[in-house]
């Protein structure tokens, strides 16, 4: 793998196992023989090494910290490779705000940028913190619901599944599979009529529309980009990468395709 700028020049050429998308300047490369089976670390715009490759697994970085792997527990690194948080966990994701999702323990909880609960581990599975909402499910056989940092019930719905939240609004399913959005009380923002959804960014998220395929909407609801791609991605800088065919497309916030790769 390497990268292409905008204009489809070549700027890092192709000879790593994998390549992540470039954050804060940095993104994660792997050596090896394949993606299973290789080294990561992270480099810079020109392909050069700024963390040497020594981890089992890395993540993008997000103010100022990066998620890697080592020995099969995940902690989280600054950008000179420095432990910061030590790995302990199971899986974590990246810090937003302040907070990150971590699971020890075979528990979920959210934790600060020291380490520390503020959500302590005690559920099946959690989203991210938004204005200080967060979905939560118990346990494998419940269902999701909202609640405060304090850990009291907010929403009197429930769901069968809620993801993220981005700007105080998630995609959530209800017992008929059916994919809408809420707000952080729990209650509909955008009616559950697609068979697919994921969080919004940059102001769109991606839908899939009667299981066949995927568009974006606008936090009204409206239909900005049509569904005519068999893949969603996620919007960054402006642009989504996205499946149309037999090749791999970005396009830009209004659907116009910038760059095409064949598969």
């Amino acid at each position: 793998m390497g990268f292409k700028d905008a204009k489809g020049t070549l700027i890092v050429r192709p000879k790593f196992a994998f390549l992540d998308d470039f954050s804060e300047g940095l993104a994660a490369a792997g050596i090896g023989v394949n993606v299973i089976n290789s080294l990561y670390g992270y480099i810079n715009t020109k392909g050069e090494w700024v963390i040497k490759p020594g981890y089992n697994g890395a993540g993008m970085f997000s103010e100022g910290l990066a998620r890697v792997n080592q020995g099969g527990k995940w902690g989280y690194i600054d950008k000179t490779g420095k432990w910061v948080i030590a790995p302990q966990y199971y899986l974590c994701y990246d810090f937003i705000n302040g907070r990150a999702q971590a699971c020890k323990d075979n528990k979920w909880g959210i934790i600060d940028k020291t380490g520390k609960w503020v959500i302590q581990n005690q559920y099946f599975n959690v989203t991210n913190i938004d204005g200080g909402r967060l979905a939560v499910c118990p346990d494998m056989s419940a269902k999701w619901y909202v609640i405060d940092t304090l850990g009291k019930r907010i929403s009197k719905e429930s769901y069968s599944r809620i993801k993220d939240f981005n700007g105080g609004i998630a995609p959530a399913r209800n017992d008929d599979d059916m994919y809408g959005f809420i707000a952080t009380d729990g209650h509909y923002l955008i009616k559950p009529v697609y068979t697919g959804a994921e969080p919004f960014s940059e102001g769109l998220a991606p839908v899939e529309v009667d299981n066949h395929a995927w568009g974006f909407i606008d936090r009204s609801g409206k239909m900005v980009i049509p569904a005519d791609f068999s893949s969603y991605g996620k919007f960054i800088n402006g642009y989504a990468m996205v499946e149309q065919g037999s090749q791999y497309v970005y396009i830009d916030r209004k659907g116009e395709i910038i760059l095409r790769f064949n598969k």
